[in-house]
Parts: structure tokens; sequence; C-alpha cells
């Protein structure tokens, strides 16, 4: 563990890189603590070089340390204005600052602003975007300042995406949107990705670990709009996308297939499911649908009860 310029020159002195370039791999060990330092990702405790609590939420969070300053703005500021009217403000911060291949209609979206409704124009202030931006955008034909853009491609990228996580087939949100399928999907994904990186980013500060729990159903979300068709195999407890697409693939593509399945026939059709894993599937299944059955039972003498 490095806790010293001292202990930085000692570990140095024994990678290949100071073997290599002995006259710059020190000076430039140096200059990559100072950026941690001035970055607030390590400070010195009692003489010690330590990691901060946001370093460490950097880290363990695997987010990019270039925009991770721009991510923590936004969980700030979400965290005083976070609009929970629907999932239009998590999904805007689960868009990766950083994106490419996005073309955006300047026009459609001032168009399209008019018709926002109220949780979406909240939505869209609490983000700290203008009309007034859009306006000028859509009748000026390039922009002087592209990082002032970033924003606004953000939230119309998320547009897209909460699209798709309420259940609006890919084909047409692409048309709505114009952006290519290829692209969409490219940025589910991306979304994705990123939601777990704040789940585990949050987690990580006390002063935001509430939010980690409201990323995590929302990645589960996200995975079910990225394959709709997987949704009911990935309820079952243990079940992660990769398992639910062999299951998928192999024809169990619902709780009354794996219900019904036998565990060694089960083991069989799916590469790396072991007797013992399948029959932990097969009676998650049945138990899934036994409390399906019975909350339909109740519905079901409610409404007898009622009419009676």
């Amino acid at each position: 563990m490095i806790q010293s310029l001292a202990d930085l020159g000692m570990f140095m002195r024994k990678t290949l890189l100071y073997h290599q370039t002995p006259d710059t791999c020190l000076t430039v060990a140096q200059s990559a603590l100072k950026f941690l330092q001035d970055s607030a990702f390590v400070h010195r405790v009692e003489g010690k070089i330590q990691p901060t609590p946001f370093g460490r939420a950097v880290y363990k969070s695997s987010l990019d340390p270039i925009i991770s300053h721009k991510v923590m703005h936004g969980i700030r500021e979400a965290n005083r204005h976070l609009v929970l009217l629907g999932d239009l403000h998590l999904v805007y911060l689960c868009v990766p600052p950083i994106l490419e291949g996005i073309y955006v209609d300047w026009m459609m979206y001032f168009d399209a602003y008019s018709q926002f409704d109220e949780t979406t124009r909240l939505t869209f202030t609490a983000a700290g975007l203008q009309e007034s931006y859009l306006a000028r955008r859509a009748f000026s034909s390039n922009s002087s300042d592209v990082e002032k853009e970033v924003p606004y491609k953000r939230f119309y990228v998320a547009g897209a995406v909460h699209k798709l996580i309420s259940g609006v087939p890919s084909w047409r949100v692409s048309a709505l949107f114009k952006i290519p399928r290829g692209t969409l999907q490219s940025a589910l994904s991306a979304a994705i990705s990123h939601a777990s990186k704040l789940s585990h980013f949050t987690k990580e500060l006390p002063d935001y670990w509430a939010l980690s729990s409201v990323f995590d159903a929302l990645v589960q979300k996200l995975f079910f709009a990225g394959s709709p068709e997987l949704a009911q195999i990935l309820e079952i407890p243990g079940i992660k996308h990769a398992r639910a697409k062999q299951l998928y693939k192999a024809g169990y593509k619902s709780l009354q297939k794996l219900a019904a399945a036998e565990p060694r026939l089960l083991a069989s059709d799916i590469e790396h499911l072991t007797q013992t894993q399948a029959q932990k599937i097969i009676s998650s299944a049945k138990i899934m649908l036994q409390e399906q059955a019975d909350a339909l039972t109740d519905a079901a003498l409610q409404l007898l009860e009622e009419v009676q």
C-alpha cells in the first residue's frame, strides 16, 4: 500500500517501466499522484496518502475518472431536485455524459418540447435545461459550444431509452427519434452499464446511499427493455441475463415451461448447468407460479364476495 512519495518511488523502481525509462518514470508517477490529489481522489491524513470517499467510490464503481466529477455534480443536483413522478429523470442520469454517433434533429426536438407532458417538462427543468437553448439550436445550423449540447443530447437519448422501458417497440422508437436501431441498442447498453456503475458509486457515498437501490431497480428495467422476452425468466432468483438467454434459446420461454421441466433434461439442454442448479431453477419457477395462482385465487374470491 503506497502511503507516501517514498513508497511510490520504491514501488516504481521495481517495475519494468522504470528499467525501460528510468529518467522519466518517477516524474510521470509523481505527476499521476498530483493529478489524483488535485482531482480529490486521494488526500493526506496524518502525512499518509489515502483515498478519499469520492476516490474510493470512483474506483469501486469503475467510473471513468475523466467524467467522474460531472457524474458527481449530476448526482448531487439530482439528490436535491430528483423528479420521481416517473423514470425519466433516473434514465437521464444513466445516459453517460460521453455520447458517440448521436445525431439530433434540433427542429424536431424543439417542436416536441411544446408537446412535453408535465412530468417531462419538470424533468427537463430539473436537469438544468432551457427551452431558449433548444430554440437557438433549432434555428441555427451550427453550434459554437459543443460541450453545452451534451446535456440536451443526453436528455434526447434518455427520452428514447425511456420509451423502450415503457414498452414501445424499438423500430417505432428508432423512427420517432431518428436514431438507427443499432445506435439505439448501443445507447441502451451504455445506459445499463452506467446505471450499474452509478449503483456502486452511490453505495460508497454516505450521503447518497439511498439512490443505489433506485439505480439497482432501474438496471433491471433497462435489461427488460433490451430483452422484453426474457422478463419472466429474469424474475427467477439467481437468474442473470446470460443464463436467461440460454434458457430462452433452448425453448424454456416461460415460467410454465421451466416448472414442467425435468432437472436432467434441463441440465443437458443448457451448457454449464448442473442438475442441482437445474433443480433449483425448476423449484423457483414452481414457487413463483404457485404464488401467482394464489394471488389470482384471492382476487377471484374477493371479486365474488363483492358481487354477492
